[in-house]
């Protein structure tokens, strides 16, 4: 497990990133915080995250454009899915190494995060 990792939550709505960052900071990792899509590419351009869980439906631009922009910059990140919902095609699932759905089970959620940032 690479502790220290710098993981990216993209998430309009403040608990869920309140969620992510508490459950995430207490398995030793560093949580930073995008609002939306284009806050998150900022971001990206300026950092190296090592994982980025990235929300679906956002508005002004959702998760399956961030990713792709993103993916355009850095190719090989590593971005999850995360969503209530699993309404992506075959080209949008492309863009992401996982999924994880809404509500958040810990558990599994640690499990990604291990596997993606070794």
């Amino acid at each position: 497990m690479a502790k220290n990792s710098c993981i990216l939550v993209v998430d309009d709505e403040p608990i869920n990133h309140i969620l992510l960052k508490a459950i995430l900071e207490r398995n030793g990792y560093s949580v930073q915080y995008a609002e939306d899509g284009y806050k998150a590419i900022e971001m990206v351009k300026n950092n190296d995250f090592q994982l980025i869980i990235m929300d679906i439906k956002m508005p002004i631009m959702n998760g399956v454009e961030t990713s792709r922009q993103i993916k355009a910059l850095k190719p090989q990140t590593n971005i999850i899915a995360s969503s209530a919902i699993k309404a992506l095609d075959d080209e949008e699932y492309s863009l992401f190494c996982n999924f994880i759905s809404k509500p958040i089970n810990r558990a599994q959620l640690i499990e990604l995060v291990e596997k993606y940032t070794k």
